[in-house]
């Protein structure tokens, strides 16, 4: 069974998936770590412009792993 890509929209049969933050999305795939790392970071740039404290929430989450923001 062919998916598409979040990122490039290449068709692939096997490649990464990433579970979706709220129930109604579907769960995103990537063909390529590159391409999930890529969306990712578009994701945490909107982040950072739309909700900067949030942002900060997740950096330093980041930072200390034992920390959990979520």
């Amino acid at each position: 069974m062919s998916e598409t890509c979040k990122t490039c929209r290449k068709k692939f049969d096997s490649g990464i998936w990433l579970a979706s933050e709220f129930k109604e999305e579907k769960v995103f795939l990537f063909c390529s770590d590159k391409c999930k790392k890529k969306y990712l970071k578009v994701k945490l740039r909107r982040i950072k412009t739309e909700y900067p404290k949030y942002y900060e929430r997740l950096m330093k989450s980041k930072k200390h792993p034992y920390d959990k923001v979520i």
